[in-house]
């Protein structure tokens, strides 16, 4: 059965994307995670077992693949 995005009505493939999380006023970066994603306008679906998983390593003892330094930029500062 095909899924469509309930956003524009595109087709949605499974893919393994990368995840931007926050979590009690921390970022973490989580990669590979399973997901829909709409072929027309990019938007990511993710299943409650996807979502499961990306709590589980953020809260759990798992170990990073690795550890990656950001810059962080304010606009509201800047303008």
């Amino acid at each position: 059965m095909e899924q469509t995005c309930m956003f524009c009505g595109g087709h949605l493939e499974e893919k393994f994307v990368t995840r931007l999380q926050e979590y009690q006023g921390h970022w973490y970066i989580v990669e590979n995670v399973p997901a829909l994603v709409c072929e027309q306008c990019g938007e990511q679906f993710f299943s409650p077992a996807a979502h499961d998983l990306v709590v589980k390593l953020i809260t759990g003892n798992a170990e990073p693949a690795r550890l990656e330094t950001i810059k962080v930029y304010d606009a509201k500062i800047a303008s």
